[in-house]
């Protein structure tokens, strides 16, 4: 069973990779008002709708209203899925839209451990080790936002080996050599690679 969290931000392009996995959802969460961007484009009833409530326009059957607001809405719908016995996998719609949210969202996603996949790529959290299938060329960046973290690589053309993390973007614009990456980090760090082409589909 694949568990998608749909957030309010840009609704996946049609026919994109984004756009597959929602379709083949078995239980899609919108975060408030992204139920009504999901029942207008997709023709379908979310499972669930978690937030504030505050933008959600249309009347659905499980609307989970969450008033606090030390968390964001994507927070609360994680926490949901959870305390429900869900295993969200992916979030949708973390970006676009609001650039402040865009960068909340992602790193929120990031603290929960979850992945983040948009129109033009994917943002993987990695703690330990993980191997990535890719073409040789592909765009590949690292986010940590520890600065103690301490990685290392093999198939980019800048290894992360030794590499200090003085800032949050000191090993972006990085690139494939080889059809596989592998990463190992000692702390939770984001791992971002590029689609081939960009973003892929109409609207």
């Amino acid at each position: 069973m694949t568990v998608v969290i749909l957030a309010a931000g840009e609704f996946p392009k049609r026919g994109g990779r984004a756009w597959n996995v929602l379709a083949s959802a078995s239980v899609v969460v919108c975060c408030d008002g992204a139920a009504d961007m999901y029942r207008r484009r997709m023709r379908r009833e979310p499972h669930a709708v978690v937030g504030d409530c505050d933008s959600v326009k249309g009347r659905f059957k499980n609307v989970v209203e969450v008033r606090e607001q030390d968390t964001n809405d994507l927070e609360k719908a994680v926490r949901w899925c959870r305390e429900s016995g869900l295993k969200p996998e992916v979030v949708l719609g973390a970006t676009g839209r609001r650039d402040d949210h865009s960068i909340g969202n992602v790193f929120r996603a990031l603290d929960l451990g979850l992945e983040v996949l948009t129109d033009f790529g994917r943002f993987v959290p990695v703690e330990g080790r993980r191997v990535f299938k890719t073409a040789r060329g592909s765009e590949v960046s690292i986010f940590a936002p520890d600065p103690a973290t301490r990685m290392k690589s093999s198939g980019l053309e800048w290894p992360l080996d030794g590499v200090e993390f003085k800032n949050l973007y000191c090993a972006t614009l990085n690139r494939a050599t080889a059809s596989r990456v592998t990463v190992e980090s000692d702390r939770r760090v984001y791992v971002y690679i590029a689609f081939e082409g960009g973003a892929t589909g109409v609207k």
